[in-house]
């Protein structure tokens, strides 16, 4: 179990960070991804079906070599013990999908955090504090290292951004582009005026709210133009897309 939020760490010290999507249900290609220079690696339970103990396994797969981060299936799920069973295993940190008012955000963050800060449950025996072990060290610290990154991906989420992001304890303010330009009319068109507009209205009030903005850079031109606007938590892609466009560069066209 990592000690410091590495991924954090580099956040704040105004770098940027790059992960992955891990689909694949597979610990080896987890390892496989967290060996290379991605910061973070996401177990999306969102969109893949993963029980509890295989999100731990998949844990103990990444965090040797790059943060392991839990995509939670959405707030309500956060908030009833998903982020509390995540971080018990030794998750150093939570995604949560169609996050759209203040009452969310403070939800999640209560979810995410022992007292005097949240209302996360404080457990004498669990994984992230090495059974007991390391007990007091973990409840001491674990507010200060945890990673709360909160997806904004619809019209109504944009319109209340202002107020979302004055909730402490969130890090980052990540937009969901493909679900946005849906919800706008648009899908998959990412690059439509409309949607450019509510994503720089997000980067604009993460960037004045000192929360860290985040969206995908799939391709390294992409993340270099979002790093010159002030991006710095970026998706690179999926372990599974990663594999099937490996494969395609090896057969004849």
């Amino acid at each position: 179990m990592l000690d410091t939020n590495h991924t954090l760490s580099e956040l704040r010290r105004g770098h940027s960070v790059v992960g992955a999507w891990l689909l694949s249900h597979s610990p080896r290609a987890a390892e496989v991804l967290s060996q290379t220079s991605t910061d973070w690696i996401g177990i999306d339970t969102e969109h893949a079906p993963y029980s509890p103990e295989h999100v731990e396994t998949l844990i103990r797969a990444i965090e040797p070599n790059a943060t392991p981060i839990v995509r939670l299936p959405s707030v309500e799920e956060a908030v009833s013990g998903a982020a509390k069973h995540a971080l018990d295993s030794g998750a150093q940190g939570v995604i949560v999908p169609s996050v759209e008012t203040v009452t969310d955000a403070e939800d999640i963050v209560e979810s995410t955090h022992f007292p005097p800060i949240g209302k996360r449950g404080v457990a004498g025996t669990t994984r992230a504090n090495a059974y007991g072990e390391s007990f007091d060290h973990y409840v001491n610290n674990s507010n200060a290292e945890t990673l709360v990154v909160i997806q904004i991906e619809s019209p109504s989420a944009v319109e209340s951004i202002e107020e979302i992001l004055t909730v402490d304890g969130i890090d980052v303010a990540f937009i969901g582009e493909n679900d946005l330009s849906s919800a706008l009319g648009y899908p998959g068109k990412t690059d439509h005026p409309e949607v450019n507009t509510a994503v720089e209205r997000v980067l604009d009030a993460a960037i004045e709210k000192d929360v860290f903005p985040g969206i995908a850079g799939r391709r390294s031109d992409i993340q270099a133009e979002r790093m010159e606007q002030g991006f710095q938590f970026f998706l690179l892609g999926a372990d599974l897309t990663f594999m099937r466009n490996g494969i395609e560069e090896f057969l004849p066209e």
